[in-house]
């Protein structure tokens, strides 16, 4: 696991091309569209931990605090590498309205598969909160690297205006 995060660190964010960004602009468009919480959205705890959607259970979806998530030409993504925390009930969970934070996603070039070809962007995600307690007991070695530079974002957004 660790090495898989620390490739995914070292890789430089690609420029896209005509293809790719055409792939991103309708992927990210599609995920706009979609109102149920989504793998890769954020997810802000009461004790003020900020974690990623990973894994949807039905009635409840684990999170996780950092990891790679492969975005679908449909606007949908999963947890490609990284650990879960222990899930939280989905009736625990609310959109916080208007707030949005750019989560890191990555798709194979041109769509096709290969060692190498990943394509790592950006895209905007939709930031929800819920009420369940944090269970997390994943180490540093699962952290987003941005995960502070996010909360920072995430507090400038909802101060009251």
């Amino acid at each position: 696991m660790g090495q898989c995060l620390s490739f995914l660190r070292k890789r430089a964010m690609n420029q896209l091309d005509h293809i790719d960004q055409k792939y991103l602009d309708t992927a990210s468009l599609l995920r706009s569209q979609i109102s149920a919480p989504l793998m890769g959205d954020f997810v802000l705890f009461p004790t003020g931990e900020l974690e990623r959607f990973s894994h949807d259970m039905g009635d409840a979806i684990q999170t996780s605090p950092g990891g790679s998530f492969y975005l679908n030409a449909d606007g949908r993504s999963s947890l490609s590498c990284g650990g879960l925390h222990p899930p939280i009930p989905t009736d625990s969970i609310e959109v916080i309205d208007g707030v949005t934070l750019q989560g890191r996603f990555w798709f194979f070039q041109h769509q096709q598969a290969g060692a190498g070809r990943g394509v790592y962007v950006d895209c905007a995600c939709r930031v929800f909160m819920t009420s369940s307690p944090f269970d997390g007991f994943l180490g540093k070695d699962f952290l987003n690297p941005l995960r502070d530079e996010l909360k920072a974002l995430l507090e400038a957004q909802l101060k009251p205006a």
